[in-house]
């Protein structure tokens, strides 16, 4: 299954249908962002911490499935340098229709966050990702690219859906009730019936993939990465949110090779 392709084109329908993710930075929250007062988010609802990018002004920032018009212009409003890499056309399309509408510096391009190889190794401050790990099937490579391109003392931010969250039924879900129904980890590819699967092309779903967080957070630490932050946030789903307050986690990983910081 080609998921970067079914993911594409169902990120571009999401777009269309204005996903929340796609919808632009107003013009207000851009002035606020220019005045230093900058909110963007990893996870649905939750800002994250200014402590984690007051010092992101002037650095090189990558933000990587994060188009849409959103995080990327306001970190540009903020005085970072951004690029971004989305996998969705029409997301790339908000993201530099919004960066030129306010006469702010910046690039999005298409492409698959788990191929770097336009940018030079050790060469950005900050990688930036709004919930989206969920979206390929394994991190091995997207982690591997991360640690490449990032400078000694960089920090990767991302956000990801906690793995309980795919236990339910989503359907189920979707109608105000709560269903266990599958295992964990998740993948909609292996998890799911054919008969379903097939209904998922035709309506042009994105796919899914919970991973567990050994997956998650094990192989950062292996590659040198010290956890320097971390908070949960609501799906914002009233239903999943009654049980399970911790449906959505937000990392702040500090890239230690060489900075003499121990790592366990």
């Amino acid at each position: 299954m080609d998921e970067a392709r079914l993911n594409s084109m169902a990120w571009d329908k999401e777009a269309r249908s204005n996903n929340f993710w796609s919808i632009p930075a107003s013009e207000d929250e851009i002035n606020d962002a220019r005045n230093g007062n900058i909110k963007v988010r990893l996870t649905p609802t939750a800002f994250v911490p200014i402590s984690w990018i007051s010092n992101t002004k002037g650095k090189r920032m990558l933000l990587l499935a994060s188009s849409g018009g959103q995080q990327s212009v306001l970190f540009s409003a903020f005085g970072s340098s951004v690029f971004s890499i989305d996998i969705s056309p029409e997301m790339v399309k908000r993201d530099n229709d919004t960066l030129k509408k306010y006469g702010l510096e910046g690039k999005a391009v298409v492409g698959d966050m788990r191929d770097l190889s336009p940018i030079e190794s050790d060469s950005i401050d900050y990688v930036f990702i709004p919930h989206s790990l969920n979206f390929i099937s394994s991190l091995d490579r997207l982690y591997s690219e991360v640690k490449r391109v990032l400078k000694r003392g960089g920090h990767f931010l991302f956000g990801t859906a906690n793995p309980a969250l795919y236990i339910f039924d989503e359907r189920k879900m979707e109608k105000g009730k709560i269903k266990a129904k599958y295992t964990i980890p998740f993948s909609d590819e292996k998890s799911k019936s054919e008969k379903e699967l097939r209904r998922m092309m035709k309506k042009g779903d994105t796919f899914e993939y919970s991973h567990s967080l050994k997956s998650i957070i094990e192989p950062l630490f292996s590659l040198g990465f010290v956890m320097t932050g971390f908070y949960s946030d609501e799906a914002g789903n009233e239903v999943a949110d009654s049980y399970l307050f911790d449906s959505f986690l937000a990392f702040n990983f500090l890239n230690a090779d060489s900075l003499n910081i121990p790592v366990f």
